[in-house]
């Protein structure tokens, strides 16, 4: 128990401090997400890891760990945490809560790289990574993901009820959706597709307030970093939702400060997963293409107010669908009836009913189409909308995935004998349940018997 409580205070120092310097010490929830904002550096500046692996690094961090608690004695927000991870790790220890998978042995392998002070270019992001660097002899903090996706998940919750004023009782009305096998089996894994998929949310609950009740904006910007840096996917996947979602966040906003925000927090994730992303076979490997997306994200922003990007940010869905239908377009031609076979897998998949993958895609086709109905906004309209889009860009790009990843079974078109859970379209389903995971809690909106106007 010692060592358990031990690593948590190591985990959680650079957070609690994060917290006091942003004023956030009341919303005990951020702490544990600032804290794997500064770990996810370590991945970058390896010196970092000194203070997890040795005895001066921890000592280090003691020192520091006492400061704060004789300065600030923000006694309620240490105690939440220390209790919640604890919790989380003795139903680990008696009841054996996580599911084990092999990024589990690929994310320790790089995690221990970067303890021994070594880049690692396994195909794994750097906050993925930090999941696994807090152990020592005796015992290894293994619920960090659990812990840091369903602190934020409670936060997005109970921030979403006030907003739009749903009685606190409602909230176990989205408790079934994570009892659907493949949701339990992906929540409790070593992986970062939760974390991620609340950060997420997070960003478009920020959206949606009104200026003068959001978050400080270098908060936003922490966890915008956050998001981007969790997956090396994100950036390919939600580019056309982030245009949307900051040319919101940033409307009648022309400090260039924010700018300059902007354009480091959305290149340092590059930077954080430079070696995890050079390490990888398929287009993510291509750092020219990371920066290029960056560039146009930034450019978009920069310049949201001339009338040809508020054109085409206004129509960018449109713009986006016909995107889609181009790239499945380019697909059938580059892969032939190998594309037909890599959508036949990932649409059987989402169709199964084995681990319930047909309640996961049920679920989530109406809750948008109810959350598109349900706005008077015309902003939230097109952003659902948006999200519907980007899951078919999931479905449409998978034969780009399966190419790479399929080997034999792909390149020879084999379909007879192979197993729905075939070993090559997982990573597209995994990316579908992130973005299930993301409007999740937006399902308490249902609980409004009225339409009503964005608080």
């Amino acid at each position: 128990m010692i060592d358990l409580l031990f690593l948590s205070i190591v985990f959680l120092t650079p957070g609690l401090l994060i917290a006091e310097f942003l004023k956030t010490q009341k919303n005990i929830l951020l702490t544990s997400s600032f804290s794997a904002f500064f770990w996810s550096l370590s991945a970058l500046i390896l010196e970092i890891n000194y203070f997890i692996n040795t005895y001066v690094g921890n000592v280090i961090i003691s020192i520091v760990f006492l400061f704060w608690l004789l300065r600030f004695r923000n006694y309620q927000n240490l105690l939440y945490n220390l209790v919640f991870i604890s919790t989380l790790e003795i139903l680990n220890n008696l009841f054996g809560i996580l599911h084990l998978v092999s990024t589990t042995a690929i994310t320790l392998e790089a995690a221990l790289e970067n303890l021994n002070y070594v880049t690692s270019s396994i195909n794994v992001s750097a906050v993925q990574i930090s999941f696994l660097k807090f152990f020592n002899n005796n015992y290894i903090l293994a619920t960090l993901p659990q812990y840091l996706s369903l602190s934020l998940l409670i936060s997005n919750i109970i921030t979403i009820s006030k907003i739009k004023k749903i009685s606190k009782k409602y909230i176990l009305a989205i408790v079934p959706a994570f009892l659907i096998f493949c949701v339990t089996l992906e929540i409790m894994t070593i992986r970062s597709h939760f974390f991620s998929s609340q950060i997420l949310c997070l960003l478009l609950i920020e959206t949606f307030k009104n200026k003068e009740k959001r978050l400080n904006e270098n908060i936003f910007f922490i966890f915008l970093c956050l998001f981007l840096s969790s997956r090396l996917e994100n950036y390919y996947l939600y580019l056309p939702l982030l245009i949307l979602l900051l040319t919101r966040y940033f409307y009648q906003e022309n400090k260039t400060s924010m700018n300059l925000k902007l354009f480091l927090v959305s290149l340092l994730p590059v930077i954080i997963n430079y070696n995890s992303l050079s390490g990888g076979n398929d287009l993510r490997g291509d750092i020219r293409i990371s920066i290029a997306l960056v560039l146009i994200l930034n450019f978009f922003i920069v310049f949201r107010n001339k009338p040809l990007i508020n054109f085409v940010v206004f129509n960018l869905n449109y713009f986006f669908m016909i995107s889609i239908v181009l790239l499945g377009f380019i697909n059938f031609v580059l892969y032939d009836f190998k594309a037909f076979h890599s959508w036949m897998f990932i649409m059987t998949h989402l169709l199964d009913i084995h681990r319930g993958w047909v309640i996961v895609t049920l679920y989530f086709l109406i809750l948008l189409i109810y959350l598109i109905g349900f706005s008077n906004d015309i902003f939230e309209k097109r952003l659902f909308l948006n999200i519907f889009f980007t899951f078919v860009l999931i479905v449409i790009s998978s034969p780009l995935h399966h190419s790479v990843y399929g080997f034999e079974q792909w390149s020879t078109g084999i379909i007879d004998g192979i197993t729905i859970y075939n070993f090559f379209d997982e990573s597209q389903t995994r990316s579908i349940l992130q973005l299930f995971l993301s409007i999740l809690p937006f399902s308490l909106i249902i609980m409004n018997t009225k339409k009503s106007n964005k608080d």
